[in-house]
This record gives C-alpha cells, structure tokens and sequence, in this order.
C-alpha cells in the first residue's frame, strides 16, 4: 500500500490537520494489516492511497470513518479523536463527512433521488420538496442526467451508480470527502472522466 499527494492540489502546512493517524496497527487473526502506519492530511489536499487487493486500503478508510477500531494506535478526524468519542458525538461528527463506498452502498428499495435525500431527511429539518430540490441539484452536480433520480440503482450502470453515490456523499455539504475505489471496474475513458470529476468535486469542497 502506497499514500501518494496530488502536488497540484496539497494545501500549505500552515493549514489545519484533518486526519491524523499515529502508530496505528491492525490484524485479522495472524494477518498483520497496518504496522505502526502514521498519517496527516491537511485541509485541502487531495490524498490518494495505491495498493493492491488486500493490502488494507478499505481498512484504513474504515477505521477512518469508525466502522473497524484498530489493534492500537490513535486516529484524529477533523480535530476529534475518533477512538474516544461517544455514540452522540460520533453520529454528529459523521455528518462532517461524506463516503462513496467501493460498490456504492446504495439502498435499492430507494430510487436515486431519495438516495441522495436520505441524508438530508436523516439529519435536517428540511421539508420535502425541498430536499428534492437539493436531491436533484446534487445528482445534476454528479454529471447525472435529471431523469436519473427516478431509477433505481440496479437500472444503472457502474459509471452511473458511482456518480449516484457521489451525489449522496456530497448531500450534506461535507468537510471532507472518502472515496472507496471510485474507479474500479470502469473502463479506461469512463475512470478518466471520473477522475477528473472526483477532483472536481473535492477542490469544490475545499
């Protein structure tokens, strides 16, 4: 597993720290996974971690994100650390932050509009033709067509159902954004144009 920095894109060291891992160490079983791996990402910067299949990658996203607690070690997201908060305090700091999950992650019960919505129901008191409103705005942001908020995620295509699960990442205005794998099993053109959007998508954030 390799962690490579866009240079185009890494933010000045004087800006705020917004993930900090140090010393963290996970194993399944006798599998060591991560020894000792220390990390910072600045506000603004573009992070890009390379690897091949099991080598950790959707691990360390997952203790990022505080669905795996690692061995040992301690990890710092948006200032707080994630090891040591409480239920309440966690389910406030997960909306400070957006995931786009390897296979989407999608519920396939809900078209792609009340998909991306769900968030926003979840956790404003926004009505609901409002949140339709930004339901749409989102998935036109995502390079969807507007008429693809009333499908359901197995009518899509892989592109489309990893620019669906973009647009409900970036439901709630995140301060930081996880991408899992977001090109994988595209063709070549079709993660290239991803890319460039992902990129996009991030300096909008930033």
């Amino acid at each position: 597993m390799q962690i490579a920095t866009d240079p185009a894109n890494t933010a000045p060291q004087k800006n705020p720290t917004v993930i900090e891992m140090r010393q963290v160490c996970t194993r399944f079983g006798s599998h060591l996974v991560h020894d000792a791996l220390d990390l910072d990402v600045q506000r603004g910067e573009i992070f890009a971690i390379v690897g091949g299949s099991g080598s950790g990658k959707s691990t360390l996203l997952r203790e990022m994100i505080m669905l795996h607690r690692p061995d040992s070690g301690s990890i710092k997201i948006l200032g707080t650390d994630v090891l040591a908060v409480s239920q309440e305090e966690a389910h406030v700091l997960r909306q400070r932050w957006g995931v786009m999950f390897q296979h989407g992650g999608l519920f396939g019960t809900l078209n792609v509009r009340d998909n991306v919505g769900l968030p926003l129901r979840e956790h404003t008191d926004l009505d609901d033709r409002l949140i339709d409103e930004v339901a749409a705005w989102k998935i036109t942001l995502s390079g969807l067509e507007p008429e693809a908020g009333m499908q359901y995620p197995t009518e899509l295509s892989g592109g489309m159902l990893k620019r669906a699960s973009m647009a409900r990442a970036l439901a709630l205005d995140p301060e930081l954004l996880f991408l899992d794998e977001p090109t994988a099993g595209l063709d070549p053109g079709g993660a290239a144009a991803l890319t460039l959007w992902c990129a996009t998508c991030m300096s909008y954030i930033s």
